[in-house]
């Protein structure tokens, strides 16, 4: 199924329908809160990811932590827009991605099978359960030159 702008704009219209019901199960009054209080939510996480994108470039940041912001923020942005969207189903979705188990589920890279799986078995990869785990292994020499012969601004 290719996602295309005829599907996108039923599912937005569907979304919109869900708004419906809603405020025939609750009221219009609780209804106009639900959507703005989603929407200010929505906004809020989407300021939160852009401040996280900013503070990537600090000296404070490891290169770890670094990783995972690059990962995370792209789909706390979706989160942000989904909350944004007003209604019911685009809600709840973003609820589901803003919870931690499924987003590292679906951020989980998928271990490869066949040759891919030898060679990264060959090359220092470790197997733990079901999971992959790689080995780093840096391997050099250090040579101490001596430093009679450098200009004193060395």
């Amino acid at each position: 199924m290719r996602l295309s702008f005829g599907w996108i704009f039923i599912a937005f219209l569907m979304d919109l329908f869900s708004l419906f019901f809603l405020a025939d199960a609750m009221g219009a009054w609780w209804t106009l809160l639900w959507v703005m209080s989603a929407m200010i939510l929505g906004v809020l996480v989407i300021l939160d990811a852009g401040d996280t994108l900013r503070s990537l470039g600090g000296i404070f940041a490891t290169p770890s932590e670094r990783m995972a912001a690059i990962k995370e923020t792209p789909w706390m942005l979706l989160v942000g827009l989904l909350l944004f969207i007003p209604g019911v189903i685009s809600d709840f979705l973003a609820i589901l991605l803003w919870l931690p188990v499924l987003r590292t589920k679906v951020l989980r890279p998928k271990p490869s099978v066949g040759a891919n799986a030898s060679q990264s078995h060959a090359s220092g990869a470790q197997t733990q359960g079901s999971h992959m785990q790689e080995t780093v292994i840096i391997e050099g020499e250090y040579i101490e030159k001596p430093t009679g012969n450098l200009p004193p601004h060395h």
